[in-house]
């Protein structure tokens, strides 16, 4: 009875990164979509590419996130190994900014952070390999 409240709680806590992805990824875009409004926003406040650039970037990136809480809900365990290296992306590339924009991204990096811990220590990475 233990194994099986122990593997539920795993499952929760896998949900739990879905659920902080799909976030994560909507956050992205909303900071695309205000970068990609304003052109202005972020002039001179950003060292490296274009204002546009960076835009679509956040789009992209909030997409991915959002595909990949779809998949991590699918109980897909390729979709954790995914997660994790995406939200590893989106925490370096919130990180970049978050001298410009630190609540934003003090936010959006916690979020990132506990999606990494609920994959990583909850989630069945590890048993991937007893699959294939």
């Amino acid at each position: 009875m233990s194994t099986n409240a122990g593997s539920q709680r795993n499952q929760s806590w896998v949900d739990f990164a879905g659920v902080m992805l799909a976030i994560a990824g909507i956050f992205q875009m909303i900071f695309g979509a205000a970068v990609l409004n304003q052109s202005q926003y972020l002039i001179n406040k950003i060292l490296y590419g274009n204002m546009e650039a960076w835009g679509w970037a956040y789009l992209i990136i909030g997409l991915i996130l959002l595909g990949t809480a779809w998949f991590v809900f699918q109980r897909n365990p390729y979709a954790e190994v995914f997660g994790v290296v995406v939200a590893a992306i989106s925490l370096a590339v919130q990180a970049s900014v978050i001298a410009y924009q630190p609540i934003w991204s003090v936010i959006v990096v916690v979020v990132d952070i506990l999606i990494i811990y609920g994959l990583v220590a909850h989630g069945d990475i590890r048993g991937m390999k007893s699959r294939t």
